[in-house]
C-alpha cells in the first residue's frame, strides 16, 4: 500500500515538473512576443520623430531606417534584456525642426538628450508620460512656448536653458522630490521663484539667470540643505536676501547678480558659507562693507561685488588664502577713503597665484599704485583701476605683467612719464591713461605693442607722436587737440573698429556701442583674411556687404583657405568632416555679419552671441561639456552632459 500511495506521489510530481515547464515555455514565448510588440512601438516613436526634422545637414539619422536594428541607430541605447529605448541621445547634431509628441510613447526611456541644435515649437506635453525619465536636456535650441507642468516626478536632472521659453516657472516643480539639478536660464520666463521649491530637499543647482523673474526670494530657499550653486543673475528680483540662504554650508557658487536686491553681506559669510567658490553681487543695491571674514573663503574663484553701493576699505587680507581666486570685480562702488592705505590689499592678492581679473574701477581709492603690483600673477589679463584719486607713477614693474591685455589707468592722477618698460606687454590690445598728468614724450617702445586695437593717450600733456614702427599704424588715425601745453598728443584708433566720444574728442572715452560692431569686423577679418582697409574693397563695397551677398552658396569660395582643417575630424568620414566644416564656418559669418550691420539697431546682442558660439563649438567638436553663460563669467560643465 505505501508503495503504491509512494508511486502515485512520484507521478502527480512529475506531472506538475511537466505542467510547470509548459508554462515557462508558454510565458517565455509570450514575453519574447510583447518585447517584439513594445520594441515595434518604440521603432515606430523615434521613425515619427524622424519625420518631424527638417534638416540633418550632418546626416546624424541616416541610420534609422528599417532595414537595420532600432538599437543600432545612432543615438539610441537599448536595454540588454528587453531590448526597449532606455537613452536618446542627439546631442550637437544642428537637427532642425519639431520634437515629436510620440517620444512619449517610449515608454522605458532615462535620459533624452537633445540640446545644442535648432528645434522650434513647444515642448510636448506627451513627455509627461516618460514616467521613468530621469534626464531631461532641451537646452540651446529654440523651443517655445511654456514649460510643461506635467513632466514625471522621476527626474533627477532638468536643462531647458538657452531657449525661447515663457511664461512663469511651473509651481509643479516642488512635487519633483528627486530633482538635484535644475537649469533654466536664458528664456524669457516671468512671474516669481515658487516658493514650493524649498520642498525639493534633494536640490544641488537652481540656476535661473537671465530671464525675466520678479518678486522676492522666497524664503523658504533657505531650506534646501543640499544646495550648492544658486543662480538668480540678470532677473528683475528686489528686497533682500533671506539670511537662511547665508547659511546653507553645501553652497558654492551664489549668482545673484544683476538684479534690485538690497541690504548688506552678513559680517560671518565666510565662515557659514566655507565652501565658497563663486559670489557674485554684481549690478545690485548692496550697501555698508565687504565682510572682513571673506578672506576665509579659501576656496574662493569667483569675487564680483561691482556696481553696488559697498563702502569703506577692502579688507587688507583679501586674498591671503584664495589661492584658486580667479576674477575680483570690485569696480564702480564707494569703496576707499582717498588715503595712501587704500589700496594695501594688493598685497594679499600676490599669493593669487591664478588671478586673471583685478578691477577696482570708479571708487574712491587714493594713494599710490603700490609696489607689489608687479608681483601678481603672470596669468593676469586684465588690470582696470580707472575713474579713481590714484597717484604718483606708473610703476615700472607693471611690465612684469606679460599676459595683460587690458591695462585701464585712466581718469586718475597720475604723473611723471608713461615707463619705456611699457613695450615689453606685447600682449596687449588696450592701453588707456588718458586724462592723467602724464608728460613727456610717448615711449617708443610702445611700437612693439603689436596687437594692441584700443590705444587712448589724450588728455595729458604728452608731446611727441606714435612711433613710425607701431604695427599697426596703417589702421590708426592721430587726430591732434590742444592741451593746456599747446601739445598735440590726442589719439585713438578710430573708423574696422574705433570709438569716438565727443565730449571727451577722438581719444577720450570709448563708447559701448562699438564694442558689438569691433567683434563682427574681427571675425569677418579672420574668416576671410581680408581687411577693411585692404585694396580689395576700394571699388567702395565694404567688408560686411563682401560677406554678406556671399551667403550661403559661395561660403566655401570667401574663406581663407588657412581656416580649412587638413585632418580629419576624429574618425569620421570626409563627407561628415566637411559637413561640420562648411555648418561651422557659415554660422560665424552670419555671426559677424550681424554684429557688424551699420544700424546699431540691426546688431547682434551680445547674449546670442555667445550661445551662438557655444552651439557652433558643439556642432565641430561633437562634446557635450561645454562652458555656460554666466555672469560675466564661463562655469563648469553640467553633469547631465
Amino acid at each position: 500500500m505505501l508503495k503504491l500511495m509512494a508511486l502515485i506521489s512520484s507521478c502527480l510530481l512529475i506531472h506538475k515538473i511537466k505542467l510547470l515547464i509548459s508554462l515557462l515555455l508558454l510565458f517565455s514565448t509570450a514575453t519574447k512576443v510583447t518585447c517584439r510588440l513594445s520594441n515595434g512601438t518604440d521603432r515606430l516613436a523615434l521613425l515619427s520623430f524622424k519625420e518631424l526634422i527638417a534638416e540633418d545637414p550632418l546626416g546624424s539619422l541616416s541610420s534609422w531606417n528599417h532595414t537595420l536594428d532600432l538599437c543600432n541607430w545612432d543615438g539610441v541605447t537599448c536595454s540588454h534584456n528587453h531590448q526597449r529605448v532606455l537613452v536618446l541621445d542627439l546631442r550637437g547634431k544642428s537637427l532642425s525642426g519639431t520634437i515629436s509628441p510620440f517620444l512619449g510613447n517610449l515608454s522605458f526611456l532615462k535620459s533624452l538628450h537633445l540640446q545644442g541644435n535648432r528645434f522650434q515649437g513647444k515642448i510636448p506635453l506627451e513627455l509627461g508620460r516618460l514616467f521613468r525619465l530621469q534626464q531631461l536636456n532641451l537646452s540651446r535650441n529654440s523651443l517655445q512656448g511654456e514649460i510643461p507642468t506635467n513632466l514625471s516626478n522621476s527626474l533627477s536632472y532638468v536643462d531647458l536653458s538657452f531657449n525661447d521659453l515663457v511664461g512663469k516657472v511651473p509651481a509643479s516643480f516642488g512635487s519633483l522630490t528627486k530633482l538635484t539639478e535644475l537649469w533654466l536660464d536664458s528664456n524669457n520666463l516671468i512671474g516669481g521663484i515658487p516658493p514650493s521649491f524649498g520642498n525639493i530637499s534633494l536640490l544641488q543647482i537652481f540656476s535661473l539667470t537671465f530671464n525675466n523673474i520678479n518678486g522676492t526670494i522666497p524664503h523658504s530657499i533657505g531650506r534646501l540643505p543640499n544646495l550648492q550653486r544658486f543662480g538668480i543673475s540678470a532677473n528683475e528680483l528686489s528686497g533682500t536676501v533671506p539670511p537662511p540662504l547665508y547659511n546653507i554650508s553645501t553652497l558654492t557658487h551664489l549668482y545673484i547678480g544683476g538684479n534690485q536686491l538690497t541690504g548688506c553681506l552678513p559680517q560671518d559669510i565666510g565662515l557659514t558659507l566655507p565652501n565658497l567658490q563663486g559670489i557674485v553681487v554684481a549690478e545690485n543695491q548692496f550697501w555698508g562693507r565687504i565682510p572682513v571674514s571673506i578672506s576665509n573663503a579659501s576656496r574662493m574663484e569667483v569675487f564680483d561685488l561691482s556696481i553696488n553701493n559697498l563702502s569703506g576699505l577692502v579688507p587688507f587680507e583679501l586674498g591671503r588664502k584664495m589661492k584658486e581666486l580667479r576674477w575680483l570685480s570690485l569696480g564702480e562702488n564707494n569703496l576707499g577713503s582717498g588715503d595712501a592705505t587704500d589700496l594695501m590689499f594688493i598685497n594679499s592678492l600676490t599669493n593669487c597665484s591664478k588671478l586673471r581679473m583685478l578691477d577696482f574701477n570708479t571708487n574712491g581709492f587714493g594713494g599710490v599704485l603700490p609696489i607689489s603690483i608687479a608681483n601678481l600673477s603672470s596669468h593676469l589679463n586684465e588690470l582696470r583701476a580707472k575713474r579713481n584719486q590714484l597717484v604718483g607713477s606708473i610703476p615700472v614693474g607693471i611690465s612684469n605683467l606679460v599676459n595683460l591685455t587690458v591695462l585701464s589707468l585712466e581718469q586718475n592722477i597720475f604723473s611723471g612719464v608713461i615707463p619705456f618698460e611699457i613695450g615689453m606687454l606685447r600682449n596687449l590690445q588696450t592701453l588707456a591713461f588718458f586724462e592723467n598728468k602724464l608728460s613727456g614724450p610717448i615711449p617708443a617702445s610702445i611700437g612693439n605693442l603689436t596687437r594692441i586695437f584700443k590705444l587712448y593717450l589724450g588728455d595729458n600733456n604728452l608731446n611727441g607722436t606714435i612711433p613710425s614702427n607701431f604695427g599697426l599704424a596703417k589702421f590708426l588715425s592721430v587726430h591732434s587737440s590742444n592741451n593746456e601745453g599747446g601739445e598735440t598728443n590726442s589719439m585713438a584708433i578710430k573708423g574696422s573698429i574705433g570709438y569716438v566720444a565727443p565730449e571727451y574728442g577722438i581719444g577720450g572715452r570709448p563708447s559701448k556701442e562699438g564694442d558689438v560692431y569691433s567683434f563682427g569686423i574681427l571675425v569677418l577679418e579672420m574668416l576671410i583674411g581680408k581687411r577693411p582697409a585692404d585694396e580689395f574693397f576700394t571699388n567702395g563695397k565694404s567688408l560686411h556687404e563682401f560677406c554678406r551677398v556671399a551667403l550661403p552658396e559661395r561660403v566655401m569660395e570667401i574663406v581663407d583657405s588657412s581656416m580649412l582643417l587638413e585632418e580629419p575630424i576624429g574618425a569620421e568620414n570626409e563627407s561628415v568632416k566637411q559637413a561640420k566644416i562648411r555648418e561651422s564656418l557659415l554660422s560665424l559669418l552670419r555671426i559677424g555679419i550681424a554684429c557688424s550691420s551699420e544700424s546699431p539697431g540691426e546688431r547682434m546682442n551680445i547674449k546670442d552671441v555667445i550661445v551662438g558660439l557655444l552651439t557652433i563649438k558643439e556642432v565641430f567638436l561633437g562634446v557635450g561639456n561645454h562652458a555656460r553663460l554666466r555672469m560675466q563669467l564661463p562655469v563648469e560643465g553640467k553633469s547631465g552632459e
